[in-house]
């Protein structure tokens, strides 16, 4: 957190509750600013925080759907998995590469930049 100097902070004291003048119109313009700011914030926060469950729904159902495919693959007997070309040692890698995860399209972002 910044601090503000005295002079910010005088153009941002309201002269009209205390005496009945007129309000401050650079008073007003650098609350506005402020608020906004804090909106953009708030609204920047919102969508990593969304974003990041969405990320974290998307992997864990990639990983539920490896683990059934596995599940239903280990259920075969050897000749149903040598019909799909297959061995037992070759589940998990079929698997996986069946059911890719999510690209972490953030990180490749970073690096690009």
């Amino acid at each position: 957190m910044t601090r503000i100097t005295s002079a910010e902070a005088a153009l941002l004291m309201p002269h009209s509750s205390l005496h009945g003048a007129a309000r401050n119109p650079e008073a007003e313009r650098i609350a506005a600013i402020i608020a906004e700011a804090r909106q953009a914030r708030d609204r920047g926060m919102a969508q990593r925080i969304t974003g990041f469950f969405h990320g974290l729904r998307a992997v864990l159902t990639a990983i539920r759907t490896r683990r059934e495919t596995i599940e239903q693959l280990r259920a075969l007997n050897d000749r149903e998995l040598a019909d799909i070309g297959l061995t037992r040692a070759g589940i998990p890698a079929a698997a996986i590469t069946a059911t890719p995860l999510p690209a972490n399209d953030t990180a490749e972002a970073r690096h690009a930049a």
